[in-house]
């Protein structure tokens, strides 16, 4: 079967939430015979050979970013994804088409792909993401353009009743979905990722681990809560490391207060896996209860260590069996003094795994979304 992919960004490499979903469910695909158009839009990546060896085709887009993107009432995450080339090609067959999030709907409801079976994967409510985003956001006009974006998703998110159907990416998002536009039936699959089986047989390294994107707001706001809430009440021997890229400079500033948490900034993909695997414990907090949090699957699946989490990092209750979950500051503390004494198991660290791969199983996902371009075009 022939499939067109339309991924709002370039998915290599996979480094972070809805790329790691694209790129291995290409991957999966690809395994399960597909045939796969790859469509994808620059930003502030260049192209991608890898992306050959997951895809018989890929095309590069550029984005029409800049101030006049803005002045319109379609999302700017939306509109500066309007290059008329991809419709183009898009129509050189009759093949269904898979749209990779909101961002690259601009063309579902286009008249020349009416007959064309159209599915569209969701990785978030965007419209909640980004009303999310601007009341954690620093900055005023970040502030700004994220809560008019959210005002503009949350009317545009009206363009899904064009589509044959939801792949929503938890079982909250689907339930939302299908209430809100029935009758397009909205699934859930789950999200993709390397479920390359990991190496269970090592024990953990005595730290405290919180990784991410260190200059996304939502993230930036999770490491100074670490800082500045958590450290003054824990045992000042718990060694504490916070890891990713481009940190910003105030996160910088706070961590070097503290003689027992140590920055690495820009670790390569290789330093971050050695940090997640040896972790004795992975702190995963968010304040902003959306779309699906990769970074926590991925560390279940790969840590020796424990996971403790906060609660609105649990938006695929599947998950919560494995974490330790602590709301608030003296509940966080003293999980982490209790656990950082402890080592937990092979025994349970391969439960852990095999949990996992019940659900998050790639190629039955896979085959899942190939049923799906294989129904019926909607009348």
């Amino acid at each position: 079967m022939k499939l067109h992919v339309v991924s709002f960004q370039v998915p290599y490499p996979p480094a972070y939430g809805g790329l790691i979903d694209v790129y291995y469910k290409l991957k999966a695909l690809k395994e399960a015979g597909c045939d796969i158009v790859l469509h994808t839009y620059k930003y502030r990546t260049e192209e991608a050979p890898q992306l050959n060896e997951v895809a018989g085709k890929v095309y590069y887009y550029e984005r029409f970013t800049g101030v006049s993107s803005l002045f319109s009432f379609i999302p700017y995450i939306v509109y500066s994804r309007r290059n008329r080339l991809l419709l183009q090609r898009l129509n050189e067959d009759d093949s269904p088409i898979l749209f990779e999030g909101l961002y690259t709907c601009y063309f579902l409801d286009h008249k020349s792909l009416r007959s064309r079976l159209k599915l569209v994967r969701t990785h978030n409510v965007e419209h909640d993401y980004y009303k999310h985003l601007g009341d954690s956001a620093v900055s005023f006009f970040k502030r700004c353009y994220y809560r008019l974006e959210a005002c503009k998703l949350r009317s545009y998110e009206k363009q899904l009743r064009h589509a044959d159907a939801i792949l929503a990416i938890t079982p909250f998002d689907q339930e939302y979905f299908s209430k809100c536009y029935a009758p397009v039936p909205a699934e859930w699959i789950p999200c993709f990722y390397n479920n390359i089986l990991p190496d269970t047989s090592t024990g953990t390294d005595s730290y405290v681990l919180y990784h991410g994107n260190l200059s996304v707001d939502e993230n930036v706001h999770a490491a100074l809560y670490i800082l500045n809430d958590l450290l003054p009440s824990l045992d000042r021997n718990i060694r504490v490391i916070i890891a990713g890229k481009s940190p910003a400079p105030a996160l910088v500033k706070r961590i070097a207060d503290f003689s027992n948490v140590q920055l690495i900034a820009d670790p390569s993909e290789e330093e971050m896996q050695r940090l997640i695997v040896r972790a004795r414990i992975n702190l995963l907090l968010t304040f902003q209860d959306t779309g699906i949090k990769l970074k926590l699957i991925h560390s279940l699946f790969k840590g020796h260590g424990f996971c403790l989490v906060n609660t609105p990092m649990l938006t695929d209750s599947a998950l919560a069996p494995l974490c330790l979950v602590a709301d608030g500051r003296t509940a966080l503390v003293e999980q982490i003094e209790r656990l950082y004494v402890m080592e937990p198991s092979a025994e349970e660290v391969e439960k852990r795994i095999r949990h996992l791969q019940m659900i998050y199983d790639n190629h039955a996902n896979a085959c899942k979304l190939l049923s799906l371009c294989k129904s019926p075009k909607k009348p």
